[in-house]
């Protein structure tokens, strides 16, 4: 499923609005990695340029995953989806996870 990247700029104007950017740092694991923004698929991490400010439940819904049980860090540490992301944020998303 091949998704439109958001322009690569500081500023985005849609129509008469002027949208500030920030890039983070995506990586999508296991299935959710057929998610990945430029349609490629693959766990390594893109560089994604997102509205600001943006929330991991705005990336969740924009990136259209499914919505089941997941599991989110933001730099390596566990995070809500209500979140608010900053500007070079590394976000990993993961469905959950069981072994034995």
């Amino acid at each position: 499923m091949k998704r439109n990247p958001v322009p690569s700029a500081k500023r985005w104007r849609h129509g008469r609005c002027r949208v500030d950017l920030m890039k983070i740092d995506l990586a999508l694991f296991a299935y959710l990695s057929d998610y990945q923004p430029d349609g490629q698929g693959g766990r390594q991490a893109r560089s994604l340029d997102v509205a600001e400010p943006s929330t991991v439940a705005d990336l969740i819904r924009v990136l259209s995953l499914p919505d089941e049980p997941r599991i989110s860090f933001v730099n390596g540490v566990h995070a809500p989806e209500d979140q608010v992301l900053t500007d070079g944020d590394r976000l990993a998303i993961f469905p959950p996870v069981a072994g034995g």
